[in-house]
């Protein structure tokens, strides 16, 4: 019987069409066991992990009646910014830190430790609590050197922290059972003065996703390719971008020299098979899938897909707020955006007389 895991990632964008803010690529990494013979290649997380994970949050931003983590669609678990009962973030808050915890990651401080101001943070910010910084350095996700996306604010914004120890503790307890291991969450974020040149230059609105899909691809290749036992041990699980359909040049592009096998190509999925070498000059073969709503079948592109929006929407809160602040002393009332297109040209409207000619260049995604 094979012992080798079986690793599956699963990669998925958010922030691919406004017209503000940067675009997120999220990427979550499991290590689950060998199929037995006769069991599919991919088993079901969702099912496997039934005991701490969901599909289905609870009301009132709470967990479900169980106290399981929701992993879902990140659209499907951000609520409004018109809720007042709860922070719109509190189910990605939950499901991102928890699983990151589990990951390795202890970004949560003791609840015990002494509190001393930290400069350049929010107001409310201390030393001995966790930040949006630290969330972001964790996750591998380094935001644009822009002025509107400076200045740290203080996490969690929706749960106490041993809420989140006990979530995190119950989430941990059910991989162990299952023989499951997370064992990367990243994030690359594409700016909007980078998004405008891979847009404008380098192949057009798709190069800004592709660009960071081909590193997500490299790290994987380099770090999980590995043949093991005679058999692929890496499947990789993509949303699908847009109506694209065939992706083997990216493929190619991402990992040079490799052989790319085209499986399927069709309306609803693209499926190859990678053979090459990696950089350690280990053998390795991988399966990939690009999927039509792959984040409602696939648990590590739902966690993905969690980790892009959850990335995205504390970068937003970063912009909104300095932006707010321009405004102090001024005439302008200005509301928040999310940066979609038609409320970005509310906002636009609204800033005019705040940003600079310059500063709109930098602002404005032009695809």
């Amino acid at each position: 019987m094979s012992t080798a895991p079986t690793i599956l990632l699963g990669i998925d964008e958010a922030g691919y069409g406004p017209t503000l803010g940067p675009l997120t690529v999220g990427m979550s990494v499991f290590a689950v066991p060998a199929p037995a013979v006769g069991q599919p290649a991919v088993p079901d997380l969702w099912k496997l992990l039934a005991s701490g994970v969901c599909r289905e949050p609870g009301r009132g931003g709470k967990p479900d009646a169980k106290g399981r983590i929701a992993i879902a669609d990140s659209k499907e678990l951000k609520l409004a910014s018109s809720v007042k009962t709860t922070h719109p973030l509190v189910h990605l808050e939950r499901g991102v830190l928890t699983t990151l915890m589990c990951a390795g990651h202890d970004v949560l401080p003791d609840e015990s430790a002494t509190t001393t101001t930290t400069p350049g943070t929010t107001p409310g910010t201390a030393a001995s609590t966790m930040t949006d910084g630290k969330l972001f350095a964790a996750l591998g996700a380094q935001l644009p050197s822009e002025a509107w996306y400076t200045g740290e604010s203080a996490l969690p914004a929706a749960h106490s922290i041993g809420q989140l120890r006990i979530a995190a503790n119950q989430l941990d307890r059910t991989l162990r059972a299952a023989n499951v291991e997370i064992l990367a969450m990243k994030c690359r974020v594409v700016g909007e003065r980078e998004f405008n040149d891979l847009a404008v230059n380098h192949g057009g609105k798709a190069a800004t996703t592709g660009k960071a899909l081909r590193e997500h691809l490299k790290f994987a290749w380099d770090r999980w390719g590995m043949m093991q036992e005679g058999r692929t041990t890496l499947g990789i699980v993509c949303d699908r971008q847009g109506g694209r359909a065939a992706y083997s040049n990216l493929l190619q592009s991402a990992l040079p020299g490799t052989t790319i096998t085209i499986i399927e190509e069709s309306d609803t999925r693209s499926r190859y098979t990678i053979e090459g070498v990696n950089a350690h000059g280990h053998a390795c073969k991988a399966a990939i899938a690009f999927l039509v709503e792959a984040e409602r079948h696939h648990l590590p592109v739902a966690l993905a897909s969690m980790i892009a929006k959850f990335t995205r929407e504390l970068a937003m809160d970063r912009f909104n707020r300095y932006w707010s602040q321009r405004a102090v002393g001024t005439n302008v009332e200005l509301k928040p955006t999310a940066g979609y297109a038609l409320d970005a040209g509310r906002w636009l409207k609204d800033a005019r007389s705040i940003y600079t000619p310059a500063e709109k260049q930098l602002l404005v995604r032009l695809a």
